[in-house]
């Protein structure tokens, strides 16, 4: 595998680690600064929805001024910002530096999921997009067990110690990193980077184009539903089937630690033997079937079944989308296109967590029959919309 796609693979990892180790330890940093329970709300939403309105932002101009750049901006941006996080001197800054890291941040995966694009064959893509995601999900596992560690030693020194690895990663990236050739003069995907954070103009173009739609729709699906269990499942576990919350944290911990073994050790093999669709379609299929057994779970075991059947999905699906999405995007247009995959599954992590919460108001179980139910709209709709095995037009 190329040098290049393994250190991008580590800087996916840091954002994630980064992102796993300042978690647990945030609400209490809140706390110290005087944070009321609604301020500590939107200290952990800050970061998701400053990742919203920024990444399809520094996926065009990823495609303008260079996808080097901007990862090395990002990386060392987020490192720097989540350090002051940890020296926030009241809730005003605490909660500014939480969006400016979270927008930084967002400039991370398009960038190195790009650059990995145009270091790959077509051929090697799908493997190298699966091993990607799984230092992802990899990072959220070893992420908050370490920032628990790390703040034995006080609050700060986790949000110090993912500011001190980032900004590492980033001055390695300097000479790690090959310049990319000069972008073309005029290319008109690039000039999209200037018409706002939020890029409307070219997310609905992207999302309109048949050839993405199935992918920008099911990552938005894939992330709102997940948005369910990771807002809700805490209560459920302790609330519905009265176990303790601890259970959560390794339901969580099983959840992504079964899909990065899944996207490490089946999905090439059966990306490369049944195709792209066969491939979503089936990770879909066991996210549904996961879905309806959490919502009829009566016991701790059933739900650990269920997240099981949902590692399935993640480790399944949603790396075959990312791969199918960088095939049909030109090389001068691969971080627009990621910008856009990466607005979409924030868009779903913004609106998933009210949904979820609202039905979970209403009666426990059904978040999980919504998910389900939609994630069985969205295999009638893949199947509706692709047709064959792959399509690649990079």
């Amino acid at each position: 595998m190329p040098t290049t796609v393994l250190f991008l693979m580590s800087t996916m990892f840091i954002a994630n680690i980064g992102f796993g180790i300042i978690l647990p330890t945030l609400p209490f940093l809140s706390r110290q600064v005087g944070a009321s329970t609604f301020e500590l709300g939107l200290a952990l939403s800050a970061f998701a929805i400053a990742q919203l309105l920024f990444s399809s932002f520094w996926g065009g101009m990823s495609d303008r001024v260079g996808k080097r750049p901007i990862l090395i901006l990002g990386i060392v941006g987020y490192g720097v910002t989540s350090a002051l996080v940890g020296l926030s001197p009241n809730v005003l800054v605490l909660l500014l530096l939480r969006f400016l890291s979270g927008a930084l941040c967002s400039a991370v995966m398009p960038a190195s999921l790009s650059l990995a694009a145009n270091a790959t064959t077509p051929e090697m893509r799908p493997r190298v997009m699966a091993y990607m995601g799984s230092v992802n999900g990899i990072g959220f596992i070893v992420g908050p067990p370490l920032g628990a560690v790390l703040s034995v030693f006080g609050l700060q020194v986790p949000f110090v110690s993912v500011g001190i690895l980032s900004i590492v990663n980033g001055i390695v990236a300097l000479w790690l990193l090959p310049k990319e050739s000069p972008r073309p003069v005029g290319d008109e995907q690039t000039k999209l980077s200037f018409r706002g954070f939020l890029q409307i103009n070219h997310n609905l173009r992207a999302f309109f184009d048949r050839s993405l739609t199935p992918f920008l729709g099911g990552t938005f699906a894939f992330t709102l539903a997940d948005a369910t269990v990771t807002s809700t499942l805490a209560f459920f576990l302790t609330d519905t089937l009265h176990s303790t919350q601890a259970m959560a944290g390794w339901a969580f911990m099983v959840n992504g630690g079964v899909g990065a073994l899944i996207q490490v050790a089946m999905f090439s093999a059966m990306y490369q033997r049944w195709g792209e669709k066969a491939t979503i379609v089936t990770g879909f299929s066991f996210g549904a079937l996961g879905y309806l057994t959490l919502g009829l779970s009566t016991s701790v075991v059933w739900v650990f079944v269920a997240i099981t059947l949902l590692a399935f999905c993640r480790g399944f699906a949603f790396p075959a989308m990312t791969s199918a999405i960088s095939l049909r995007t030109t090389v001068h247009s691969q971080g627009s296109s990621f910008g856009s995959q990466m607005t979409f599954n924030s868009l779903g992590r913004t609106i998933g967590p009210l949904i979820a919460g609202w039905l979970f108001a209403y009666q426990e179980r059904f978040p999980y029959f919504f998910a389900c139910g939609l994630l069985v709209a969205t295999v009638l709709f893949i199947r509706g919309g692709l047709k064959g095995k792959l399509s690649a037009r990079a």
